[in-house]
């Protein structure tokens, strides 16, 4: 008895610091069916548990079948999960039934699993095709793919051909496997592979994307933003699409454009919204969502104005990503607390509104001081800490001292609620 109580409280311990390493089979003569199969840690197979695609809580549609463990078919419960007999189960094994690639074009949207056979590539979404342990947010992994490389986004795991799976606090993860074109752009911490699944002329936007970043590592200071190794796919969009479609990932960003038969439109919008999406993924965690949000998408917006593209294309991005002449529909610190319980429209409202809150406040820094901007004020914004989700008090005396303490009490009660 006292054995087996000791054997269980080892097995706990361990589970905590447990890795999974699922290894995912492809095979180029059946490309929609990936194979995927993980053997359990020994601290998992101490308990029963039960898996489940993470995407389920966002509505992503799971693309799991004939799931097993030992080869004995699991049945689904009724919340789409499968129960797993840790005790006499070594190996989960399941397929990944992936979609094909349409020729109109894919909506990222949908998060899920593809193959593209014009291309000959696969991407591979955690979101809809990894299950995972239900309610371990401390759950993370390693994932290997089989029979078909390079391997592209995420992390990879040391020299190895693995990549990370990312904890259930961060964003899912896009894997793209199969031999596309490419070119990398290196600009402070930040190193960028983008991929090319289309043909198309594309240099401009490369061009522009590392203008855009000299620019933003500069401005806001040494050591102030981590540094980012990301990785953009470049996909064929939907003919129904007027705007280019971008999606996030963990380290990788889905874009969908016109396809190789139709010119790019909107570049401009683009590169505003992965620029923003970059500055997200490395700013400083001290800065409360709220204010990350509103400034990642308010200095794409000053990067995107420092590039060689289109002055009509830049402008048309602009209004799309701030709007100062409309009031805000509520404050940046309560959308902050609705974003944070899910809400997604809460989460555009941070971006809009708060990038509407900084325009107005440059505004007021340069009305007041006729040659300084909020660059004057960034740096400091990153590296202080904001006790209560508010301003620190080093950046508001900087602001007061360059806007007018008027000014700024005034839109800080305006915008943001303080």
């Amino acid at each position: 008895m006292i054995r087996a109580a000791a054997l269980l409280a080892a097995a706990c311990g361990a589970a905590q610091a447990e890795t999974w390493l699922y290894r995912v089979a492809l095979d180029p003569a059946e490309p929609l069916a990936a194979r995927v199969v993980v053997e359990l840690p020994a601290a998992r197979r101490a308990q029963d548990f039960s898996v489940q695609v993470r995407g389920m809580a966002a509505g992503v549609t799971p693309q799991v079948a004939d799931i097993r463990c030992d080869g004995v078919p699991l049945a689904p419960d009724s919340a789409s999960a499968w129960r797993v007999q840790g005790w006499s189960c070594v190996r989960l094994a399941w397929t990944v039934v992936m979609t094909a690639a349409p020729a109109a074009g894919i909506d990222l949207r949908a998060r899920e699993s593809f193959f593209d056979d014009r291309a000959r590539f696969w991407l591979f979404s955690e979101a809809s095709s990894l299950l995972r342990p239900v309610g371990d947010a401390g759950h993370d992994g390693q994932i290997e793919f089989v029979g078909r490389g390079p391997v592209h986004g995420s992390v990879p795991v040391g020299g190895s051909q693995r990549r990370v799976v990312p904890a259930a606090e961060q964003a899912p993860a896009f894997y793209v496997i199969g031999r596309l074109p490419g070119s990398s752009v290196r600009e402070g911490g930040f190193d960028t592979l983008h991929l090319d699944a289309v043909g198309r002329e594309w240099r401009g936007l490369i061009a522009a994307h590392g203008h855009a970043l000299r620019y933003l590592t500069r401005t806001a200071g040494a050591g102030r933003l981590a540094p980012l190794r990301s990785t953009v796919v470049w996909l064929a969009g939907s003919t129904a699409e007027e705007m280019p479609v971008g999606i996030a990932g963990y380290r990788t960003l889905l874009l969908s454009t016109a396809g190789a038969d139709r010119p790019m439109r909107h570049g401009e919008a683009a590169l505003g919204w992965m620029l923003c999406e970059q500055l997200l993924q490395s700013m400083p965690d001290r800065v409360p969502l709220w204010a990350r949000e509103s400034l990642a998408q308010y200095y794409a917006l000053k990067a995107l104005r420092r590039t060689e593209l289109s002055p009509a294309g830049i402008e048309a991005a602009e209004r799309r990503l701030v709007d100062a002449s409309q009031p805000p529909r509520s404050r940046l610190r309560e959308a902050q607390r609705r974003a944070q319980a899910g809400d997604g429209a809460a989460r555009a409202e941070l971006r809009a509104s708060g990038a509407a809150f900084w325009e107005r406040i440059e505004r007021a820094i340069v009305r007041r001081s006729g040659f300084r901007t909020l660059d004057s004020v960034l740096p400091r914004l990153l590296a202080d800490d904001w006790p209560d989700d508010r301003l620190p008090a080093g950046g508001l005396e900087l602001l007061h001292r360059y806007a007018g303490e008027d000014a700024v009490d005034e839109l800080l009660a305006l915008y943001v609620g303080d």
